[in-house]
């Protein structure tokens, strides 16, 4: 019987298994920028190839892959260290012939992104670019359907530049899809609703302000690199020069939805506060109206000698009109006064 163990994430797998059985995916790209998919047994021969480039993509969430990182990969020893260590801030380095870096993007699902933000680590030269991760990510997804549609890419910059920028798209759409949940929330807020929007106002603010953190670091980080590859290596700099303006856009934008929030935050703390003091008015208004007839059936009901319309037939209906009166007279009373 075949010797089995089991690896993270739970997967019972093969021990025989060679490390490369555990890649992800391995495209090889010819000199036009075509990308074809190759089995994970051909990456040796793959990044030995001398034409084109090759893209590897891991799981870190199984360990064949990190075995083959720790000891088959063709990378420098801090290279491996970032992609197999636990650092999750975002960077980007240039290593001699090599650009390090970790950078956000999209959980995926089996369908469609989600709203939590992860890690895509990678590892690029001129002729190769070694990307990891722990979950499925939306951009990493998206980038390696249009290979598959036919989409080109000349170098693993325009790649890595193609993955950042599926991101910086995703955002963008998170962003208006936000937007309009503010538009809606307004909306309702100022054609009078009596519902209480905070908790629906305050998760748009706290997903805005996430996203404003990521978009902040990572495009700070741009701008830092941006200046140190200028003179070294100028493409790169170029298109994380471009991603950085991208970046900025959207960083606007959803800054300002978090301002929309914070104000209509204060908004419907307002509204509410208007609704609760209105029904407490009201509710003071008739206490008072029935503060006297309550001292009226108080003075009717005493149980004292010659009471008032105690013999005299129909005394109950005038002891009514008695605490009828009183009240009537409290509401004009209050009405003269300005009451409300």
């Amino acid at each position: 019987m075949l010797n089995t163990r089991t690896a993270a994430g739970g997967h019972t797998e093969p021990a025989e298994a060679s490390p490369e059985s555990g890649i992800v995916w391995v495209y090889r790209f010819a000199a036009d920028g075509a990308g074809a998919q190759l089995p994970s047994g051909s990456v040796d021969q793959a990044l030995a190839s001398a034409d084109g480039w090759t893209w590897v993509h891991l799981s870190l969430a199984d360990t064949r892959c990190r075995a083959w990182i720790s000891h088959n990969a063709r990378l420098s020893d801090l290279a491996r260290e970032l992609l197999l260590g636990p650092e999750e801030h975002m960077r980007m380095d240039l290593l001699g012939n090599e650009i390090v870096g970790v950078v956000p993007d999209l959980q995926q699902e089996i369908a469609h992104a989600t709203d939590s933000i992860v890690r895509l680590r990678f590892v690029m030269t001129d002729r190769v670019i070694v990307s990891a991760r722990r979950t499925p990510l939306h951009s990493v997804e998206t980038v390696r359907r249009g290979i598959e549609a036919g989409k080109r890419f000349l170098t693993p910059v325009s790649f890595l530049d193609a993955v950042i920028d599926q991101f910086a798209d995703a955002v963008g759409r998170m962003a208006e899809e936000l937007g309009n949940e503010l538009d809606n929330i307004e909306d309702r807020v100022m054609h009078g609703g009596f519902a209480d929007e905070r908790p629906r106002v305050g998760r748009v603010r706290l997903q805005a302000v996430r996203v404003h953190r990521h978009l902040a670091q990572l495009r700070a980080m741009f701008h830092r690199v941006e200046h140190r590859m200028s003179s070294d290596n100028a493409p790169v700099a170029q298109a994380i020069r471009a991603l950085a303006q991208k970046l900025d856009a959207i960083d606007h934008e959803v800054g300002s939805l978090h301002d929309r929030a914070r104000l209509l935050i204060d908004e419907v703390a307002a509204k509410m506060i208007e609704i609760t003091n209105r029904r407490l008015f009201t509710l003071s208004i008739l206490t008072a109206c029935f503060l006297p007839p309550t001292l009226v059936t108080g003075f009717f009901g005493m149980n004292t000698k010659d009471m008032l319309f105690q013999n005299t037939d129909g005394g109950t209906w005038l002891a009514l009109g008695v605490a009828l009166a009183a009240s009537a007279v409290s509401y004009w009373a209050l009405h003269r006064m300005r009451a409300f």
